[in-house]
């Protein structure tokens, strides 16, 4: 297995949020055995893989637990980190900018004056070269959002690809002594703060959707499994895909695609009317 690379002055740091609440008050869902078992089997066999099989690992990556999870997800989770030195359970009441820049502050070596931070939910994964084309691209110490505009979701056993202008796989470029993080605004927002960076990279990164997501749908083009690199997939999904027909095919890159659009469309709307009022 490849091991990070000390080459510049660059820390390099992935964030997720395993199971935090939303909120002050104590969010009983999230530190529940059923939900916390499901959740840590896709974590487990989706996104750590994607993780470790980076050609440019990242130099920490930090997963933040509620304070109150059981002991048996915090075994689980200690054991994943024995395995990556790099991984980090952080575990925290409210998740807010105080912990995290705190966090990240306290464990960059020295030496290191320049951050990255990039976004990866629990349940998605990346591409095995995405975190060194982020590291390269941020080699030209700009304050910048990075992002990989375009990637797959696995839906059901069907493949799509879509577009993203600001995913949720997008990475920010600042300097350490300043650090906001990626994590300053929700992701489809960041484009106020700051300029972003296109990554022409194709299949960059991979969302899950499952029973279990809060917020993501199903998006984008519909792709056949022979027109994808399938070892971008994680085992477990490339696994998990079904034969796609081409008239099932056809329909839903036609009237399904139209069906996506026009609710994804309806939400943007939602979303940007709320941003006018909220400024």
């Amino acid at each position: 297995m490849s091991t990070p690379q000390v080459d510049s002055d660059i820390f390099h740091v992935v964030l997720t949020r395993f199971n935090v609440r939303r909120g002050p008050v104590p969010d009983p869902l999230v530190v529940s055995s059923a939900w916390l078992d499901n959740r840590l089997q896709i974590f487990t066999s989706v996104t750590v893989p994607s993780v470790a099989t980076q050609t440019r690992r990242p130099d920490a990556w930090l997963v933040f637990l509620d304070e109150q999870t059981p002991p048996a997800t915090r075994k689980a989770l200690q054991e994943v980190a024995m395995r990556l030195p790099f991984m980090r359970p952080v575990f925290c009441g409210v998740l807010d900018p105080a912990v995290y820049t705190e966090v990240i502050r306290r464990i960059a070596p020295a030496g290191r004056n320049w951050l990255v931070t990039t976004r990866l939910d629990n349940d998605d994964a990346l591409h095995p070269a995405l975190l060194k084309a982020v590291h390269d691209a941020a080699g030209q110490r700009k304050r910048e959002f990075i992002n990989p505009q375009r990637g797959l979701i696995v839906a059901a056993g069907l493949l799509y690809r879509k577009r993203d202008n600001s995913s949720p796989f997008i990475s920010y470029s600042e300097p350490l002594a300043e650090c906001r993080t990626v994590w300053m605004d929700e992701h489809q927002r960041l484009g106020r703060h700051a300029s972003i960076l296109q990554l022409k990279f194709r299949d960059a990164w991979v969302q899950y959707v499952h029973g279990g997501n809060i917020a993501n749908q199903v998006r984008g083009w519909r792709a056949l499994p022979q027109h994808i690199d399938l070892g971008v997939l994680p085992a477990v999904l490339r696994q998990s895909l079904r034969p796609a027909g081409w008239f099932a095919y056809a329909v839903d890159n036609s009237a399904g695609l139209v069906k996506r659009y026009a609710g994804s469309f309806w939400r943007r709307l939602q979303r940007e009317w709320a941003d006018r009022y909220s400024r």
